[in-house]
């Protein structure tokens, strides 16, 4: 039987169905979690939204947790991947931790569903945003070896900024902050900056810096 040049052979149909249900359930859960804490969703609340029957989802994923594990490793994967774009070739580890606050601030204003279901995910765990804290606790290690930060040890350090980031995102998202994206992501880079002993002029002069570099709203 001839296949039309327009249509896919019939032995790539299954992989490319598997596909699509797959990322149907991803997305179903992500706008699931991104509303509701994780354990007041169920595997039948995500297969309704996916429009998928409740065994395909047994062909993906073994349970909730399993898809669970699977958004938020998308999700931090790409905030990790701006962060690091964004930091290409910037060397000085106080200006990357800056520039790292302002990142995620930009994520959260252009992607806010993701970010909502990656925070209610992220609720189970000890730590905030912790697929990211290995290359922030590397800026805060360097900082501290070099002089260019103090006051902290690397544990201190890390959970000040992470800290600090988890709050300016959930008032961003909330809507309740006051004034535009860039101008919190400057302040509270710059808070980030003088908690980890920067100078306080030098720490708005690179919050600043990194919130119109990266902030476009």
């Amino acid at each position: 039987m001839d296949i039309p040049p327009d249509q896919p052979a019939p032995s790539k149909l299954p992989n490319r169905q598997r596909r699509k249900t797959r990322t149907a359930l991803i997305n179903a859960a992500q706008h699931l979690f991104a509303k509701n804490p994780v354990e007041g969703v169920t595997v039948d609340d995500i297969v309704v939204m996916a429009d998928v029957a409740k065994g395909s989802f047994y062909n993906h994923f073994g349970d909730k947790k399993a898809l669970a594990d699977e958004v938020y490793g998308e999700i931090a994967t790409e905030v990790e991947a701006r962060i690091n774009a964004n930091n290409e070739n910037i060397a000085d580890p106080a200006f990357r931790i800056a520039r790292a606050l302002c990142t995620v601030m930009e994520y959260a204003t252009t992607h806010p569903r993701q970010i909502q279901a990656l925070l209610s995910l992220e609720d189970r765990r000890t730590n905030y945003v912790s697929h990211l804290n290995d290359g922030l606790a590397n800026d805060v290690r360097e900082g501290l070896e070099t002089g260019r930060l103090g006051g902290v040890d690397i544990e201190t350090g890390v959970l000040a900024v992470v800290g600090l980031v988890g709050v300016t995102i959930r008032s961003l998202i909330s809507g309740n902050s006051v004034g535009p994206a860039q101008t919190l992501a400057s302040h509270m880079a710059g808070c980030v900056l003088r908690a980890l002993c920067v100078s306080a002029s030098e720490a708005t002069q690179l919050a600043e810096l990194a919130a119109s570099d990266i902030i476009r709203s």
